[in-house]
């Protein structure tokens, strides 16, 4: 298994696609693994500061963070994982009253449709095989 990670340009130009302020940004990327041009998902990652506490932000970067790792999935277990990432954002956001993420999450979905080929987040991605005994 390989730990989740994005390149570092990708991922800045889609957290200012959604608008996540500078600071924000970089908490995110000092509170995680920030080497050779990537950006490495930290195994505990956890807010502990007082002052960066907007749901918004932290839904959206969170957002972006999930597209870069869609956009960059080689495989399709890959985009799978990735889908079903925003899929937990999109109702996380639409449950804390989050109305503006819940819908960029699901017009990013209706704009990548033709990729993924999954028409709604309520969808499921994982194609139903029957198993034999």
């Amino acid at each position: 298994m390989t730990i989740i990670s994005v390149d570092k340009t990708t991922l800045a130009t889609e957290l200012n696609a959604w608008l996540v302020p500078m600071n924000y940004a970089l908490m995110f990327i000092s509170k995680n693994t920030d080497k050779a041009g990537r950006v490495s998902l930290h195994p505990f990652f956890f807010n502990d500061t007082e002052h960066l506490t907007n749901q918004r932000h932290w839904l959206a970067i969170n957002a972006a963070m999930w597209c870069t790792v869609y956009r960059e999935a080689e495989i399709k277990e890959s985009q799978i994982e990735a889908l079903a990432s925003l899929r937990a954002l999109f109702y996380t956001a639409g449950a804390l009253g989050q109305g503006e993420i819940k819908a960029l999450i699901q017009e990013w979905w209706r704009q990548t449709y033709p990729l993924h080929k999954v028409p709604a987040p309520n969808h499921s991605a994982v194609v139903k095989t029957p198993v034999f005994h």
